[in-house]
């Protein structure tokens, strides 16, 4: 893997159909079993599927958060918020590193621990908040960080669409 990616992180994002507001979480594990069970999802209340199928559960009631998630690379969980808030994840014990994008009000706000981490001397990253330019050099950090950038190949597997009930979550 290289410094920087092969096509834009933030392009990619917005071609496969994340126009509007963006939250979403790259969480250290791997196990996604137990990943699960700390967010207190019912592994019944699951589904296997694309982005594309995911992205229609977006216009859910924000009382039930709905998460797209699975593998990003070896070590690391990829949650995509659709309702709800990534920034509220609660898993004790791991780096999560989350992100907030308000197209409305064209706000991004930062990626909590990525400013500590080392080998991100050459990105721009402008503290923790900042506007819709401001996505791509801490999305590059993330990619770097966990191993893996966003790329049509990741964009293209199925992970699975998790609805957690308000309250369910675990403590």
């Amino acid at each position: 893997m290289g410094l920087f990616p092969e096509e834009s992180q933030w392009g990619l994002l917005t071609e496969a159909g994340l126009r509007e507001d963006f939250q979403a979480a790259w969480i250290e594990g791997d196990d996604f079993d137990a990943i699960k069970a700390q967010l207190g999802i019912d592994p019944a209340a699951v589904l296997e599927c694309d982005l594309a199928t995911a992205l229609r559960w977006s216009t859910m009631d924000d009382r039930t958060r709905v998460l797209w998630m699975g593998e990003h690379a070896p070590g690391w969980t990829f949650a995509l918020t659709l309702t709800g808030s990534a920034a509220d994840l609660n898993l004790p014990g791991r780096r999560v590193f989350d992100f907030c994008y308000l197209r409305e009000i064209d706000e991004f706000y930062g990626v909590p621990g990525l400013y500590r981490e080392e080998g991100l001397d050459d990105l721009e990253l402008n503290d923790d908040q900042g506007a819709e330019d401001d996505l791509e050099p801490h999305l590059i950090a993330v990619g770097r960080i966990t191993g893996r950038f966003v790329d049509r190949e990741w964009l293209a597997r199925r992970r699975t669409l998790c609805r957690i009930a308000a309250g369910a979550r675990a403590s």
